[in-house]
C-alpha cells in the first residue's frame, strides 16, 4: 500500500506538467521506484516524454515500460524523435518494434536510419509542406484544411518545382497577412539555403547560425526535398555538442552523471592512465637536472610556477582554437597570422609576467642569478605555450582527429616538458657561468 500511494501522489504532481517536465521527474526517481510506476502506471503520462529522456538514461527507462504501451508511444511520435529513440536499440529489438508500427512511419523511419548518425538524414522530419509556385494563398489555405497528411505546425511552407527542387519559402505569417487572392509567387522569398541529406551536424548548425534559419529542406544528390530540419532539432544539436567538447576537454568520453561510481571510475580510468604517462615524461626532464635541483632547492621551488604558467597560457589558446574549429570560425584565416598573433599575445604576457616573476623570486630568495632565470624562461614558455595552443587543435583537426578530444593532454605534456626544460637549463646554464 505505501508503494501504491507513492505512485498515486506521484501521478497527481505530474499529470498535467509538459512532458519534458515529466521526464525530468521519472529520471529523479530511485530506480525500484521508477519500474513500478512505469510498468503500471506508464499510461498516466505523454507519449512524447519519452523523446525528452537524456541520452544516459533513455535506454534503462525505456527497458521499464511495456513493450506494448512503449510501441503505443512511438507511433505518436514525429519521425525524427522516434529515430532517435530507436537508434538505440539493438538490431532485433529494432525489428521486432517496426514490425508493430504503421507502414508509412516504419518506412520513413527505416529511411532515416539508413543514414550515418550524425548526419542531416537521421534527425530530418519528412512531414513538410511543399507547394507549386502556381497556387494562391486561398488555393494554399484550402488545400491545408483539408488534407490530413503533412505537419501539425509549421514554420515555413516550400515552394518546389517540378523536379521536386526547393526554390524558395514562405514564412506562416506571411501566408496569414496576404488575401487569398494573392500568388504564392508574389510572395516567396528565393533564397532558401539547402541542407545536403549527408551533411555533418557541424555543418547543419554553422549554416543555422550563419544565416539565422527556423526550418530549412534536406535535400537529396538529385536536389530533391526530402525533408526538414527545425530550429528545435539544431537547439539539440548543439547542446549535445557543446556537451560533448567539455567533456572531452576534461578527459570524459561519456557523461558518467548518472552512472554508478565503478562504472564512472572506469570511464575516466583510461584518460587518467594517459595523464600517469604524460607527468612520468615530465619526471624525466626533472631527473636530468637533479644534481643540480639538490645543489639549489630554491629552482624545485619555482619550477612549478614556470610550468604551470605556461599551461594556464596554452589552455586558454587552445580553447580559443578548439572552439573556432567547431564553429567554422577558421575558415578562410590565414593561419600564419594566427600562429604570430598568438606568439605575440604569449609574448607581452610573459614578458609582463616575468618581469613581476623576477622581483618577487628576487625578494623570496635574495638571488638576482635566480629571478633573471625565472623570468626569461616564463617569457620564452608562455610564447611557446600559446604557439602550441594554437597549432595543436590545428593539426588535430586536420588528421581528422577532434581537438577536443586530443588537444588537452597534447598541451599538458607540451607545456609541462618545455617548461621544465626550459627554466632548468637556463638556470644551470646562468649558475654555472
Amino acid at each position: 500500500m505505501k508503494n501504491t500511494f507513492k505512485n498515486i501522489e506521484f501521478i497527481g504532481k505530474i499529470q498535467k506538467k509538459h512532458p519534458a517536465d515529466q521526464a525530468d521527474a521519472i529520471e529523479n526517481l530511485e530506480t525500484s521506484h521508477q519500474i513500478s510506476f512505469l510498468k503500471n502506471h506508464v499510461n498516466k503520462l505523454q507519449p512524447d516524454f519519452i523523446s525528452y529522456l537524456r541520452e544516459e538514461t533513455r535506454e534503462e527507462i525505456l527497458s521499464f515500460i511495456p513493450k506494448s504501451k512503449l510501441i503505443t508511444f512511438i507511433k505518436a511520435l514525429d519521425v525524427d524523435d522516434a529515430v532517435e529513440i530507436l537508434s538505440d536499440f539493438q538490431k532485433k529489438d529494432l525489428i521486432s518494434i517496426l514490425a508493430k508500427l504503421g507502414s508509412d512511419q516504419r518506412i520513413k523511419i527505416e529511411e532515416n536510419l539508413s543514414y550515418p548518425e550524425d548526419s542531416a538524414g537521421r534527425i530530418m522530419n519528412k512531414d513538410f509542406l511543399g507547394v507549386s509556385i502556381h497556387l494562391t494563398v486561398g488555393e494554399l489555405i484550402d488545400h491545408l484544411r483539408k488534407s490530413r497528411r503533412g505537419p501539425k505546425d509549421f514554420y515555413n511552407v516550400f515552394i518546389i518545382d517540378d523536379n521536386n527542387s526547393p526554390i524558395g519559402y514562405i514564412p506562416s505569417g506571411r501566408i496569414l497577412r496576404s488575401k487569398k487572392t494573392k500568388k504564392l509567387s508574389d510572395i516567396y522569398i528565393k533564397n532558401v539555403y539547402k541542407i545536403d541529406v549527408e551533411s555533418s551536424f557541424n555543418d547543419i548548425s554553422y549554416i543555422f547560425r550563419k544565416y539565422g534559419l527556423v526550418s530549412t529542406p534536406v535535400v537529396d544528390r538529385k536536389d530533391k526535398i526530402i525533408g526538414i530540419i527545425a530550429v528545435d532539432d539544431v537547439v539539440d544539436i548543439v547542446y549535445e555538442e557543446d556537451s560533448d567538447d567539455i567533456q572531452k576537454l576534461g578527459g570524459l568520453f561519456v557523461n558518467d552523471f548518472y552512472k554508478g561510481a565503478i562504472s564512472s571510475a572506469s570511464t575516466r580510468f583510461v584518460w587518467l592512465g594517459l595523464n600517469l604517462i604524460t607527468a612520468i615524461i615530465a619526471s624525466l626532464v626533472i631527473d636530468i637536472y637533479a644534481v643540480q635541483l639538490q645543489q639549489m632547492i630554491a629552482i624545485a621551488v619555482l619550477m612549478p610556477i614556470v610550468a604551470s604558467m605556461g599551461g594556464n597560457a596554452g589552455t586558454q589558446a587552445m580553447t580559443i582554437y578548439v572552439r573556432a574549429i567547431a564553429t567554422k570560425d577558421l575558415i578562410g584565416s590565414n593561419y600564419v597570422n594566427l600562429v604570430i598573433k598568438e606568439f605575440l599575445i604569449g609574448s607581452i604576457n610573459g614578458f609582463l609576467l616575468s618581469i613581476i616573476m623576477g622581483f618577487i623570486a628576487y625578494f623570496w630568495f635574495d638571488n638576482l642569478i635566480l629571478a633573471f632565470a625565472v623570468g626569461i624562461s616564463i617569457l620564452i614558455n608562455l610564447g611557446f605555450a600559446c604557439i602550441f595552443g594554437i597549432l595543436i587543435p590545428l593539426t588535430m583537426n586536420k588528421l581528422k582527429i577532434d581537438p577536443a578530444l586530443a588537444s588537452g593532454i597534447i598541451l599538458t605534456t607540451f607545456t609541462d616538458v618545455f617548461g621544465f626544460l626550459s627554466f632548468l637549463s637556463i638556470a644551470t646554464y646562468i649558475i654555472n657561468f
